[in-house]
């Protein structure tokens, strides 16, 4: 498999070879089943002709799913977490491929064939699965395929690491007992009955004397950074996985994660979405949404709003201002213009009328906004031209509205976390309240669509910013 890392072992490759096999059998059922007349000759045609939805599937499929380590052995996955994660990545990988196809072929959908299909590879692909973890669970209950646990280190991050091992004996670990140069320091697993297996020296002779699969290292690194060396050092003399319990900083959202850069092992804290491929998805989405858009709304709606902008005040068409972006990237902002020229200048005058709490500056009944202006800003029309920064990277389809630099000097320093993901046309607070939320709300929820992106979130925040357009609520 082409779209597998380079360093994939055996387990991901059968793994991945079995999830092909299980959309293959799929396809076969859903040619064989869309067949208005059912013979051999038929049965090849209609086979060939499909064969774009397959492949373009296996790739898609393939790709995602080592991004979210569907191929990795997931001993600490839950059943709801693997479920979830099969079911997205079927459904992304399912999407994309009929959009793909269907745009590459230029012909209309074959609703029959699609839904035979994606119910089929769906079914196939989570029932495949969930028979080999009931399996692999059943053994582990019979005391099969478990892994050999020592600790080493007597702590409260060892005692949570041996609480979580032995809550969860179908993840298949084992703990044999626990290292530590200070026997008392063992008191802090008495409610849990651990054994006390002796000294951090005594591990050479742990190793000969019984079966060890993996040694968990909980001992703080700045004062045992010696010891730590050598017991890395004579795990990897013998072959035994070493791993170091890197739960060093106390974090409230970031997750945590190992990277290697080179030969570099890097701890990694991030509280921002880092799934790479549907991020790269998400940008695909914004690049020809955008394009298309743009061809589309030229001559059926940027044309005729410039004409009525012009007819109606002097001054440009569009309106750029200057707006804050990822990670405090400046960028200007292309509205059409729904107010007067002087529009900013006149600011000051009216701070005193600021409906709006927090850092934001807005006014119901504002008198700077034109008459066309008013109309378009209703129907969010006055937006369109975003399509342009969408298109050229500055902002997505869906994300945190992008602040202006004087709202963000008056952020929290919490608040600013808004800031560490790429702005959107719409988000969470449009559809929940656009311009009726209050600030501390429209943050809140900016911060809950950060926490928890998904390519499947964006498209229903789409689907509900178009209704909310239509009804023209909240729209200031």
């Amino acid at each position: 498999m082409p779209f597998l890392k380079k360093n994939a072992g055996p387990l991901t490759f059968a793994m991945a070879v079995m999830d092909s096999m299980m959309a293959l059998g799929a396809y076969c059922m859903a040619v064989y089943l869309t067949l208005p007349e059912i013979t051999r000759v038929a049965y090849r045609e209609s086979f060939i002709e499909h064969l774009p939805y397959y492949a373009v599937f296996v790739a898609v499929w393939s790709t995602v799913a080592t991004d979210r380590r569907l191929f990795a052995s997931r001993r600490d996955a839950s059943l709801s977490e693997l479920l979830l994660s099969l079911v997205k990545t079927a459904i992304i990988a399912l999407g994309f491929s009929i959009l793909l196809v269907a745009f590459l072929k230029r012909g209309t959908l074959e609703q029959d064939f699609i839904a035979w299909y994606a119910g089929g590879t769906l079914a196939a692909i989570v029932v495949y699965r969930l028979v080999v973890r009931f399996v692999l669970w059943s053994l582990r209950r019979r005391g099969y395929n478990y892994r050999q646990v020592l600790i080493i280190g007597a702590n409260d991050r060892a005692k949570h690491f041996a609480e979580v091992i032995r809550k969860h004996e179908e993840y298949g670990y084992l703990l044999t007992g626990v290292l530590d140069d200070d026997p008392g320091r063992m008191d802090i697993f008495d409610p849990i009955e651990v054994a006390y297996l002796g000294k951090t020296e005594d591990l050479e002779r742990i190793l000969q004397e019984r079966v060890i699969d993996e040694v968990y290292i909980c001992l703080p690194v700045r004062s045992h950074y010696e010891t730590i060396t050598s017991i890395a050092h004579l795990c990897e003399s013998v072959g035994v996985i070493v791993r170091l319990v890197a739960d060093f900083f106390p974090v409230r959202i970031a997750r945590r994660r190992i990277d290697l850069i080179e030969d570099v092992p890097v701890l990694s804290l991030s509280a921002i979405p880092e799934q790479q491929v549907q991020l790269a998805v998400k940008r695909l989405i914004d690049i020809t949404a955008s394009g298309l858009g743009l061809l589309a709304l030229l001559p059926t709606l940027f044309l005729p709003l410039a004409i009525l902008i012009k007819l109606e005040s002097r001054g440009p068409i569009f309106f750029g201002q200057e707006r804050v972006g990822m990670n405090q990237r400046r960028f200007k902002m292309l509205k059409f213009r729904s107010m007067v020229v002087n529009a900013e200048a006149l600011r000051k005058e009216l701070e005193e009328q600021n409906e709006a709490d927090g850092p934001v500056f807005k006014i119901k009944n504002d008198p700077r906004i034109t008459r066309i202006g008013r109309f378009i800003r209703k129907y969010s029309l006055d937006e369109f031209p975003q399509l342009i920064n969408v298109f050229r990277g500055d902002m997505s389809l869906v994300g945190p509205r992008p602040p202006i630099p004087a709202e963000v000097e008056e952020y929290t320093w919490d608040q600013r976390r808004r800031l560490s993901v790429r702005p959107g046309m719409t988000g969470l607070w449009q559809v929940t309240g656009r311009s009726d939320t209050q600030f501390s709300e429209w943050v809140a929820l900016d911060l809950e669509y950060i926490d928890n992106w998904s390519i499947e979130l964006d498209i229903k925040i789409l689907m509900r910013t178009f209704g909310a357009v239509v009804r023209g609520r909240g729209a200031a």
